[in-house]
């Protein structure tokens, strides 16, 4: 069961985010053709620790074994979207794979999500580029742009509408 919380007003998620690094580029996705890209990762179902979920979800997306798990920021991410405010509480890590093998190049990949299919567009961003590119959230952006990888909690409040 993922843990999450859904209201007539907006929605509660708790998620993980895995931040994949190899020579100087970050491994974004973008799902269902949304337009814009975001890290890897899903919910952390109920009574699962964080480390296992980035874990579990960067096997499910990504289909790379994590080796090493570091702590990179934990962020309260207030928006909305389709006339709803969302509250996400996510833990964003940094994953050192075992072995990227073909996943060192862009790849697409369809995800069986609880029966949703979900098409993925993963592509490699260099750091250097993030400003060029519609990755969200943006603060995580400028962080990784930033070369910051000191970890840290962030308060998010990016709403569209007053």
């Amino acid at each position: 069961m993922d843990v999450s919380i859904k209201k007539e007003e907006g929605k509660f998620k708790f998620r993980v985010c895995g931040m994949v690094l190899n020579d100087d580029k970050i491994l974004a996705v973008d799902i269902n053709d949304n337009g814009f890209f975001c890290l890897p990762g899903g919910h952390v179902h109920l009574g699962e620790d964080t480390i296992t979920a980035v874990k579990r979800e960067i096997k499910e997306e990504v289909e790379i074994e994590a080796e090493e798990v570091k702590l990179l920021a934990i962020m309260q991410n207030f928006f909305d979207a389709d006339e709803k405010i969302f509250h996400e509480l996510g833990y964003y890590y940094l994953i050192t794979p075992k072995d990227l093998g073909d996943k060192a190049q862009d790849f697409d990949f369809v995800e069986n999500d609880n029966g949703e299919l979900k098409n993925l567009k993963f592509r490699w961003i260099n750091l250097d580029d993030m400003d060029k590119v519609d990755f969200r959230p943006r603060c995580i952006a400028e962080k990784l742009k930033n070369r910051d990888f000191t970890p840290t909690s962030i308060i998010y409040k990016q709403f569209s509408r007053k």
